[in-house]
């Protein structure tokens, strides 16, 4: 796995893991069949941080965000882009927003290559930072 990707991130629960301190989330998603996964999102608030992970990105100015893509082979068949997704923001979403970005951001990037959607391989969808039900609710 790349360098600078393994330094972010930690094995979690499903497919989709949070880690990072008070200013930062840090999640990745999309299973791929040599371990990797197919996103990673950091949104982070700090712009250090930022600048860490979007070193060596062109930018005429401060970066606010960058993304990251390198070619992952697949079981002999044709590379795909691994993509990695860095924002500055003024204020983190919510583990469940933050999760819900991730999910449907891997889903952009598997329906834009000549590839089997992998953003359900390990959780099948289901949200890991889900509210509890209201009473007399239930989830569907």
């Amino acid at each position: 796995m790349h360098r600078l990707w393994q330094s972010t991130i930690l094995t979690g629960v499903a497919a989709l893991f949070v880690v990072g301190c008070a200013s930062t989330r840090v999640g990745s998603i999309g299973l791929l069949s040599n371990d990797e996964r197919l996103l990673t999102l950091v949104v982070t608030e700090d712009r250090k941080r930022v600048d860490a992970e979007c070193k060596g990105v062109p930018s005429l100015g401060a970066l606010v965000g960058c993304h990251v893509a390198r070619r992952v082979e697949r079981d002999g068949h044709p590379t795909v882009q691994a993509v990695k997704i860095v924002r500055l923001t003024d204020r983190l979403p919510s583990p469940m927003a933050f999760e819900i970005e991730a999910h449907e951001l891997c889903h952009a990037v598997a329906s834009l290559q000549s590839m089997a959607d992998p953003c359900h391989a390990e959780n099948r969808g289901a949200l890991t930072f889900a509210p509890a039900p209201a009473r007399g609710l239930s989830l569907r």
